[in-house]
């Protein structure tokens, strides 16, 4: 395996708190201010909040940011704040995008904040005392790591439920990358596997205990790993593969040949892996576009199924709901006739 290549290097006004890569280039929370850079490290962007952004989460067109004690969600493309703000006491500690549209929120206590795409709430779920929201395994079930180590299930959609998916407990798991999750059990040896909400579809030991993760993300070549010095290794590998002793505090990754690191202090290193260049890495963007745009029509498929469900059951509110995000204006209409005909 040949080494990463850093192909530039920027640096901003610290302390950064988050970064967060995607097909379009990088956002950066640094102090106040949420920076949009493009691939080639140029400026897009800037947002200027009043208290420090300290979380990011990217979702197709728009981003969610967590400041203050406040969630915000913004264009993607310009930076123009979609909503107002939601504010809760204490605020928010993580967010994740939901697939089909919408986040979901954790707030600092043991409750879960539901929120459609435009920022705007839904509900609030009492769900218990967790460390860290794992993912999505799809729109109605959310995996989230408890205290005690311990992988949850829980289901959002009518009267929520939730279950742990096994005994086992681990010491540590990233976030869920396609599907995927890279695990640290409590003797120190690390796990990759496949969780469904019942247990695994695969899970593997894939190291012995030799490394000791804090943060990791998925790229074209594997897990890449951060660990609590803030050097990045691949998992599988024995050296840094151009990443050298370099320490670092964030790490983020397009899923493709791009990775993003950062310091505290606010030097950006953006590297990308061998061999990706000119028509090559073309070619594997429209690969990673025609893979989104395969996923973005499952989850339409799967949204417009629950909303014929939910007309054939009465439930017109969550017919409504999810007929407006599809853009089905003439469904809408429907059954709005169809709610005033019931009253």
């Amino acid at each position: 395996m040949n080494d990463w290549q850093v192909i530039w290097s920027h640096q901003v006004e610290g302390p950064v708190n988050d970064v967060e890569v995607d097909e379009h280039g990088a956002l950066v929370a640094s102090g106040q201010t949420l920076f949009s850079l493009r691939s080639d490290g140029s400026l897009h962007w800037r947002s200027d909040q009043i208290f420090d952004v300290y979380s990011i989460e990217v979702a197709g067109s728009s981003v969610a940011i967590l400041t203050g004690t406040s969630i915000h969600v913004l264009d993607r493309h310009s930076g123009r704040p979609l909503s107002d703000g939601r504010s809760i006491p204490g605020g928010y500690r993580q967010v994740l995008s939901r697939p089909g549209g919408g986040w979901v929120a954790a707030d600092r206590g043991d409750h879960l904040h539901v929120f459609r795409p435009n920022g705007r709430g839904i509900r609030r779920l009492r769900v218990g005392p967790m460390r860290v929201l794992v993912g999505w395994l799809d729109r109605e079930h959310l995996l989230m790591l408890d205290l005690d180590g311990a992988l949850r299930c829980v289901r959002l959609h009518g009267e929520h439920a939730q279950r742990r998916i096994e005994d086992r407990r681990w010491m540590w798991c990233s976030s869920l990358e396609r599907g995927r999750l890279l695990l640290l059990d409590v003797e120190g040896a690390l796990h990759e596997g496949v969780p469904n909400p019942f247990g695994w579809d695969e899970l593997e030991r894939i190291s012995d205990g030799d490394i000791e993760p804090y943060r990791a993300v998925r790229c074209m070549d594997g897990w890449w790993t951060m660990n609590l010095e803030g050097r990045v290794r691949h998992a599988l590998e024995e050296n840094h593969l151009g990443f050298g002793d370099d320490i670092v505090d964030h790490i983020s990754s397009d899923g493709a040949g791009s990775i993003l690191t950062a310091t505290k202090e606010g030097l950006l290193r953006w590297s990308i892996a061998p061999g990706i260049s000119g028509i090559r890495a073309e070619g594997r963007r429209t690969q990673e576009e025609e893979e989104r745009r395969r996923l973005d029509w499952l989850q339409r498929s799967t949204m417009f199924e629950s909303a014929q469900q939910a007309e054939d059951e009465g439930l017109w509110s969550r017919a409504l709901e999810l007929y407006r995000a599809l853009g089905r204006d003439e469904d809408v209409r429907r059954i709005l006739g169809l709610q005033e005909g019931s009253d």
